[in-house]
Protein backbone atom coordinates (compact mmCIF):
# COMPACT_ATOMS: atom_id res chain seq x y z
CA UNK A 1 0.00 0.00 0.00
CA UNK A 2 2.65 2.74 0.88
CA UNK A 3 4.29 1.51 -2.28
CA UNK A 4 1.39 2.66 -4.15
CA UNK A 5 0.93 5.73 -2.53
CA UNK A 6 4.76 6.53 -2.98
CA UNK A 7 4.24 5.47 -6.94
CA UNK A 8 1.24 8.27 -6.92
CA UNK A 9 2.97 10.72 -5.17
CA UNK A 10 5.75 10.56 -7.16
CA UNK A 11 3.89 10.88 -10.73
CA UNK A 12 1.76 13.47 -9.38
CA UNK A 13 4.95 15.05 -8.77
CA UNK A 14 6.46 14.36 -12.62
CA UNK A 15 2.98 15.99 -13.92
CA UNK A 16 3.87 19.35 -11.88
CA UNK A 17 7.72 19.15 -12.25
CA UNK A 18 6.54 18.32 -16.34
CA UNK A 19 4.53 21.21 -16.68
CA UNK A 20 6.99 23.64 -16.10
CA UNK A 21 9.50 22.08 -18.83
CA UNK A 22 9.64 23.27 -22.39
CA UNK A 23 12.05 24.74 -25.04
CA UNK A 24 13.90 23.31 -28.37
CA UNK A 25 11.55 22.21 -30.16
CA UNK A 26 8.48 24.47 -30.99
CA UNK A 27 5.61 23.20 -29.05
CA UNK A 28 2.55 21.65 -31.38
CA UNK A 29 -0.91 24.13 -31.15
CA UNK A 30 -3.29 22.66 -28.39
CA UNK A 31 -6.55 21.45 -29.59
CA UNK A 32 -9.89 23.25 -28.63
CA UNK A 33 -11.32 22.76 -25.84
CA UNK A 34 -15.33 22.74 -24.26
CA UNK A 35 -16.25 23.81 -21.41
CA UNK A 36 -16.12 20.51 -18.46
CA UNK A 37 -17.01 21.07 -15.00
CA UNK A 38 -18.46 18.78 -12.50
CA UNK A 39 -18.31 17.74 -8.56
CA UNK A 40 -17.02 15.06 -6.70
CA UNK A 41 -18.61 14.06 -3.51
CA UNK A 42 -17.72 11.07 -0.86
CA UNK A 43 -20.31 9.07 0.07
CA UNK A 44 -23.08 11.91 -1.00
CA UNK A 45 -20.81 14.76 1.06
CA UNK A 46 -18.57 17.36 -1.37
CA UNK A 47 -15.32 16.44 -1.25
CA UNK A 48 -13.11 19.65 -0.32
CA UNK A 49 -9.47 20.33 -1.84
CA UNK A 50 -9.43 17.12 -4.29
CA UNK A 51 -7.60 17.49 -7.63
CA UNK A 52 -9.55 15.92 -10.40
CA UNK A 53 -7.44 14.79 -13.70
CA UNK A 54 -8.88 13.65 -16.73
CA UNK A 55 -5.80 11.70 -19.16
CA UNK A 56 -6.56 11.59 -22.60
CA UNK A 57 -7.40 7.87 -24.05
CA UNK A 58 -6.96 6.27 -27.10
CA UNK A 59 -7.64 9.16 -30.01
CA UNK A 60 -8.10 11.90 -27.36
CA UNK A 61 -5.52 14.49 -28.59
CA UNK A 62 -4.68 17.21 -25.85
CA UNK A 63 -2.56 17.04 -22.62
CA UNK A 64 -4.21 16.27 -19.13
CA UNK A 65 -7.22 18.46 -17.91
CA UNK A 66 -7.16 19.37 -14.51
CA UNK A 67 -9.40 21.11 -12.09
CA UNK A 68 -9.79 21.56 -7.76
CA UNK A 69 -12.74 21.59 -6.32
CA UNK A 70 -13.84 23.95 -3.91
CA UNK A 71 -16.11 23.83 -1.02
CA UNK A 72 -19.01 22.94 -2.25
CA UNK A 73 -16.49 20.12 -4.00
CA UNK A 74 -17.18 21.53 -7.64
CA UNK A 75 -14.26 21.62 -10.09
CA UNK A 76 -13.68 22.81 -13.53
CA UNK A 77 -10.74 21.60 -15.77
CA UNK A 78 -8.35 23.25 -17.60
CA UNK A 79 -5.50 22.03 -19.98
CA UNK A 80 -1.89 21.86 -17.72
CA UNK A 81 -0.78 24.27 -20.68
CA UNK A 82 -3.48 26.04 -22.56
CA UNK A 83 -7.31 26.98 -22.39
CA UNK A 84 -10.16 25.84 -19.80
CA UNK A 85 -12.11 22.91 -20.28
CA UNK A 86 -10.73 19.60 -22.33
CA UNK A 87 -10.89 18.82 -25.47
CA UNK A 88 -13.78 16.20 -26.94
CA UNK A 89 -12.53 12.40 -26.50
CA UNK A 90 -12.56 9.76 -23.76
CA UNK A 91 -10.65 10.46 -20.57
CA UNK A 92 -9.24 8.29 -17.77
CA UNK A 93 -10.44 10.40 -14.65
CA UNK A 94 -8.03 10.12 -11.42
CA UNK A 95 -9.20 12.09 -8.26
CA UNK A 96 -6.76 12.52 -5.71
CA UNK A 97 -7.43 13.88 -2.23
CA UNK A 98 -4.19 14.93 -0.08
CA UNK A 99 -4.33 14.98 3.22
CA UNK A 100 -2.24 16.01 6.20
CA UNK A 101 -0.84 13.53 8.95
CA UNK A 102 -3.45 14.55 10.87
CA UNK A 103 -6.40 13.76 8.45
CA UNK A 104 -7.11 17.44 7.52
CA UNK A 105 -6.88 18.32 3.60
CA UNK A 106 -4.01 20.07 1.93
CA UNK A 107 -5.17 22.52 -0.80
CA UNK A 108 -3.39 21.44 -3.64
CA UNK A 109 -3.13 24.07 -6.48
CA UNK A 110 -0.28 22.77 -8.67
CA UNK A 111 2.32 25.02 -8.06
CA UNK A 112 4.05 22.96 -5.75
CA UNK A 113 4.33 18.74 -5.45
CA UNK A 114 2.16 17.25 -3.13
CA UNK A 115 4.71 15.43 -1.35
CA UNK A 116 6.75 18.56 -0.66
CA UNK A 117 3.50 19.82 1.50
CA UNK A 118 3.65 16.26 3.24
CA UNK A 119 1.08 15.16 1.65
CA UNK A 120 -0.91 11.59 1.72
CA UNK A 121 -3.52 10.24 -0.26
CA UNK A 122 -6.67 9.44 1.12
CA UNK A 123 -8.29 8.28 -1.61
CA UNK A 124 -8.06 4.51 -2.65
CA UNK A 125 -6.11 3.29 -5.60
CA UNK A 126 -9.29 2.33 -7.61
CA UNK A 127 -10.08 6.64 -7.75
CA UNK A 128 -6.28 7.90 -7.10
CA UNK A 129 -3.66 6.10 -9.11
CA UNK A 130 -2.91 7.43 -12.77
CA UNK A 131 -2.14 3.23 -13.37
CA UNK A 132 -5.58 1.87 -11.59
CA UNK A 133 -8.63 4.66 -11.41
CA UNK A 134 -12.06 2.70 -13.01
CA UNK A 135 -13.04 6.55 -13.47
CA UNK A 136 -13.64 7.26 -16.90
CA UNK A 137 -15.87 10.32 -18.64
CA UNK A 138 -16.69 10.59 -22.91
CA UNK A 139 -16.22 14.47 -23.26
CA UNK A 140 -19.00 15.51 -26.22
CA UNK A 141 -18.30 18.56 -28.64
CA UNK A 142 -20.78 20.42 -25.91
CA UNK A 143 -18.27 19.65 -22.80
CA UNK A 144 -20.61 18.91 -19.99
CA UNK A 145 -20.86 18.28 -16.58
CA UNK A 146 -18.99 15.20 -14.79
CA UNK A 147 -20.01 14.58 -11.14
CA UNK A 148 -18.29 11.09 -9.06
CA UNK A 149 -20.10 10.13 -5.63
CA UNK A 150 -16.56 8.16 -4.24
CA UNK A 151 -17.68 5.57 -2.15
Amino acid sequence: MLQRISLCLAVCGLLVGLSGCGGGAEEKPLPNTVPVTGAVTMKGKPLVSATVTFVPQGETKGVECVGFTDEAGKYQLKQIRGGEGAPPGSYKVVINHFVKGDGSPIKIDGSEPPANLGAVESLPIKYSSFLDSKLTAQVSDAGGEFNFDLK
